[in-house]
Formats: C-alpha cells, structure tokens, sequence
C-alpha cells in the first residue's frame, strides 16, 4: 500500500488509486452476518459493516467495510460515532441513484462510496492534533437546512406526506429502556424507544432506534435538554402499530444538540412550559395553547385503560369541560407547600424537595451544596383538584408551582401568610364552578404505578342559567347540601 496520498472527499473519483481519507465518523449502523453458504467461494461467514464518514461542513461519503465475520465485528466494536478515522486504500466507486441499496443509506454529498476489503485496505483511528478541526462537525447538520417540518404540519398531513422523508428538529423528552424483540426467523433483537415534541403541538412523537450505536448514545440523552435533527426521518405505515407514523429508518441521519440557532430556541421553548417537579422529570409540559383535543372524563378513562403497544407508554393532553368539585388550598398538610433548592435545579434539574430540618442543598455538585454560593430555596404550591363532568369523576388531579399561583392569583409565599378564611375564599373562586380545564395526562408508569393528571391551566366557562345541564344542577345542589 505504497503511494497512497491523502485526499479530501470532495476530490474522490471512481476508480481513484491509493486512496486516503481522515474524516469523523458521524453515523454506524450494525453489522451484519452473511451465512458461509451464501458466499461465493463458501470459506466461513462472512460480515459487513457500514458508517458514514465526513470531512468538511459540506462533504460527507458512506463506507462500507467487508471481511471476516470477526474482522468485521472487532472493527464495527472498536469504532464509534464521533471518532476520527484513516480509510486507506479503499475500492472509490460511482454511486448510482437507480441502486436500490441507495435507500438503505444515509444522503451524503459524494458522487461516490467507499468500500473496505479486508487484507487490501484499513480503518485506523487519526490519533493526531489535527482530529481537532474535524470533531466539530458531529454536530453540523449533514445538509442544508431548507425544509424542515414541524410535527403539527407532519401530524395534521401523514397521509399526504406517506413514504416520503421529511427533515424535523424535536426536543427528547423521555427515554425508554432497552427491550428485546425476537424476528421471524428467530433472532432476538434490541431497540429502544424515546418521545420527543416540538411545541408546534401538544402530541409527542415516539420513535425507535434499531442500531446499537444510537441505542447505547441515548443511554446519556437527558430529557428536555437534548436536541436532535432527524434528516430523512420517514413517514409511513407501521404495521407493528398499524397506523401511518413517523420513523427512524436507516436512512436517517441523527445529529445530537445540533450546531444551529434553532436548537436553542426550542430547547428554551420546551422548558419554559415545564414546572421544576420532581415528576416532571419523566415527561415535558406541552404548551396549553396547542392543545385542540376535547374529551370527557369517561373518555380520558379508555383511553388509559388501553393495553400500549411494547415501546410505547399512554400520554396525552386534551381540554376537559368539567366542575371544580374540590380542592385542598385549607389543608393542614405541609405538602401543599414545597420547598425546592434552586440554584439546584439550576445546575441539575430538576430541583429536589427539601425536608423542613434542612436549609440547603447536600449536592456538592450544586454551588449552594458546596459552600461556593448563598442558599437559595423556593417555594412552590402543590394542590390537588378534583373534577366531575357528567361521565365520571376524576380525582386528585395536580395543580402546580406556577400554574396554580395564575390559577388562584397568589404567590406561594402570600399563600403561606394567608389565614384559613381567606384560603376558603381562595377556594371558592372556583368550586363548584364549570371550567375549561387543560391537562396532561400520563399513565402509569413503572415509576408512578397511578395516573397522573396534571392540570396546565384552568379557566371558568361563562355561561346563562339557562343553558346549564339539569343534571349538573342537580349533582350541585346535593353536594351542597350533603357536604357544605
């Protein structure tokens, strides 16, 4: 392998001799095994491996890797994303757009690919100072950036848009575990599902990853704090899900926390509709003004008493026209009263409930934990609301930090000074009152074994005596008079 000389990718050619590129590897896909019987010469299993590689903010080339079942599986082992390689001499060949392998890759700049024949040529790490200057594109979208989508515009379109690639920039918002699926012939598979949004609407999207790169990488994906551009996501049937969806196919380019303005933009976005609790950890706060669905309370009960497909968890925001039957601004109990470190949920959100002995954080990770800051300690109020609507009940709904201090037009510290009357009072701006009520509903989970209703906003309905529900009336005036 004498004579080879370095080469950018835009100077690639087919057929091109002594071949030599550095670039950063930005996509990897597993390896795959062919059975010794299928091969040419039946010399033992073969393997393959395939990643995408790229040099400049313009120029990106896929690469294919061919040899022994061990080569390749020491090779696609020992080689991440985000890794800067040599590829010498490989074969340089012209890619063809009728080639239907073209759909199972990602879109990359190159007229050409690269393949790796094991014994005529070499992966090896770039272990030199220059692999700085080629780190930094990790992060830069694969393409130009002309036409990305939101998911309302994806979700109010599915069929419109079935089996077409679309580009979209979501904000991860919870992260599953890694489960197992046996295929049809027998092999048992990993993948990993996780739910994103946008804030165009209050659904999130859930999407799969397949390839154990992205499986392990999403293992330190922090929810509402990542960012991903998924370039050529696909739009079409699920028949696993038997319904048109949003996927991650093989041909989709994944890039993390994104080098662009907009990836601040709505990561703050998000945030901003997500109260500092300790459960909202496990979900992100939809903003309640893309919400359009209306339900009953016997329908939001169905639809939580649906089996979910494996992958996926129940979570949905919908308007409900309900009354305010109770709520507990005149209990007794501290909890309607939480203290949380703030300059905590600062640095490692979210911020923790502290105990009434203590006065500060004990996260020597967090400035007030360490001594290098002053304590800073909120307090935020934490209700439980009760709701009826002529199908049923729904109890124990949870009204929340800033939410409720806009519902009852307080400040949890004016709420603490108040006496017990004028929290009656409080109270009764909304009990027994009809309301458009907003909520986020998640269903059980491993961690909350009971659903959560977490109310987002609450507003009375203004309407004339004369158009009041009969039965409503009288629901009313016996609980008056049995409780009040």
């Amino acid at each position: 392998m004498s004579g080879v000389c370095k080469q950018a990718l835009r100077s690639l050619h087919p057929g091109m001799q002594n071949a030599f590129v550095i670039g950063v590897i930005v996509n990897s896909f597993n390896m795959k095994t062919i059975d010794a019987t299928r091969t040419r010469y039946n010399n033992g299993d073969r393997g393959v491996w395939t990643f995408t590689l790229r040099d400049s903010e313009e120029d990106s080339i896929n690469v294919t890797v061919w040899g022994s079942e061990q080569f390749i599986r020491r090779l696609s082992s020992n080689f991440r994303i985000g890794n800067v390689v040599e590829v010498i001499n490989p074969k340089v060949l012209e890619r063809r757009p009728d080639d239907r392998s073209e759909i199972f890759v990602p879109s990359v700049s190159s007229a050409c690919s690269l393949t790796v024949n094991e014994g005529n040529a070499l992966v090896q790490i770039h272990d030199a100072p220059t692999r700085a200057k080629y780190e930094p594109l990790l992060m830069l979208p694969i393409k130009k950036l002309t036409g990305l989508r939101t998911l309302k515009c994806i979700f109010e379109n599915l069929e419109a848009l079935r089996d077409q690639y679309v580009d979209v920039l979501v904000v991860v918002t919870f992260i599953s575990d890694v489960r197992n699926v046996m295929t049809r012939d027998g092999r048992s598979i990993k993948f990993r599902t996780f739910e994103a949004v946008d804030g165009s609407t209050d659904k999130a999207v859930s999407l799969m990853l397949w390839e154990n790169e992205w499986i392990e990488r999403a293992a330190s994906w922090e929810p509402k704090r990542i960012v991903l551009l998924l370039v050529d996501a696909r739009v079409a049937y699920d028949n696993f899900r038997k319904k048109i969806v949003l996927s991650i196919v093989r041909k989709t380019m994944i890039t993390e926390n994104p080098d662009i303005p907009q990836c601040t933009a709505m990561r703050n976005t998000i945030l901003q509709y997500c109260n500092n609790d300790i459960m909202s950890e496990n979900f992100v706060t939809p903003n309640p003004d893309t919400i359009t669905s209306v339900m009953t309370i016997q329908q939001i009960s169905e639809k939580l008493n649906k089996k979910p497909k494996q992958g996926e968890r129940i979570q949905f925001a919908t308007i409900l026209k309900a009354y305010v039957m109770d709520m507990n601004v005149e209990s007794l109990s501290p909890a309607i009263l939480l203290t949380r470190w703030f300059v905590c949920s600062l640095f490692s959100p979210p911020s923790k409930v502290i105990a009434d002995n203590q006065d500060s954080c004990m996260n020597l990770e967090c400035p007030s934990g360490n001594g290098t800051r002053v304590p800073l300690n909120v307090m935020s109020l934490n209700f439980k609301v009760n709701l009826k609507d002529n199908t049923g009940y729904l109890i124990g709904c949870r009204l929340f930090g800033d939410v409720a201090e806009r519902v009852l037009g307080c400040t949890a510290n004016e709420f603490q000074a108040m006496i017990l009357p004028q929290r009656t009072e409080l109270k009764w701006r909304l009990a027994l009152e009809k309301c458009d009520v907003r909520l986020h509903v998640l269903g059980p989970t491993a961690t909350f074994p009971n659903a959560i209703y977490n109310i987002l906003s609450i507003c009375r309905i203004q309407e004339d005596d004369d158009t009041e529900d009969t039965e409503d009336n009288e629901l009313i005036n016996n609980f008056v008079s049995n409780d009040y």
